[in-house]
């Protein structure tokens, strides 16, 4: 795996600014960077920065393919990703994450993003989620304990005080021809401890959570 920093032409980015600021047609953008062939399964995860007017200022591809500049967009590419990790090690990460949360409705499982989900919750018994939290403490409260199942999942651990949630992000995603949907994704920031190395190693390559394939589920990480 190869992990680059795509740098896109400001020229590029004014003039098609209708597909980068569309959630599905960045998506085919960087799909089409990638791409192969038209069967291609998706094997990369990227991530999208944003500068205070929501611009895209780079972007975070990890591919297993070196790619190379094209016209009006440049790569920076690392050596080849080989994250030399080591159980008890502390990490400082950054991950955007769709966390969602499943539940069973008429025998059947569905998906709701998990502050809808928890606002429904006080709902169903009655309560007004207000009278106990302010939004962004509702966030964070549902945000960490998604966040510490995935860590039992992917080998890694936090604390809650060690991590900062933020940029609740809502989405609407078109697909043509198909129904529209609605993506919602948190910024997790802070400290980690690796668990289990395989694991972890494995969730910086394959992603976390849902909503890979447009812009979440890529963790970066640095030594602290």
């Amino acid at each position: 795996m190869y992990l680059h920093k795509v740098c896109i032409d400001r020229g590029a980015l004014k003039r098609d600014r209708k597909i980068y600021a569309d959630v599905y047609s960045l998506h085919q953008k960087i799909w089409a960077l990638v791409s192969w062939n038209r069967n291609q399964k998706r094997d990369f995860l990227y991530r999208v920065e944003y500068d205070a007017y929501q611009k895209i200022q780079y972007i975070y591809l990890l591919a297993p393919n070196q790619i190379s500049s094209q016209n009006k967009i440049r790569f920076a590419v690392s050596p080849k990703y080989q994250p030399q990790l080591e159980t008890g090690e502390f990490l400082y990460f950054k991950l955007r994450a769709n966390p969602i949360i499943k539940r069973k409705e008429n025998g059947k499982a569905k998906e709701y993003g998990i502050i809808m989900d928890a606002k429904h919750q006080f709902n169903k018994n009655g309560q007004n989620y207000q009278e106990q939290f302010y939004l962004n403490e509702l966030i964070h409260n549902v945000g960490i304990k998604w966040l510490v199942r995935k860590g039992d999942q992917h080998g890694f651990s936090v604390k809650q005080f060690e991590v900062k949630i933020d940029n609740d992000c809502e989405y609407t995603v078109k697909p043509p021809g198909k129904q529209a949907f609605t993506l919602r994704t948190l910024d997790f920031e802070g400290r980690l401890k690796i668990v289990d190395t395989e694991q972890f190693k494995k969730a910086l390559f394959e992603g976390i959570g849902s909503a890979k394939a447009f812009g979440c589920g890529l963790m970066l990480v640095r030594r602290i």
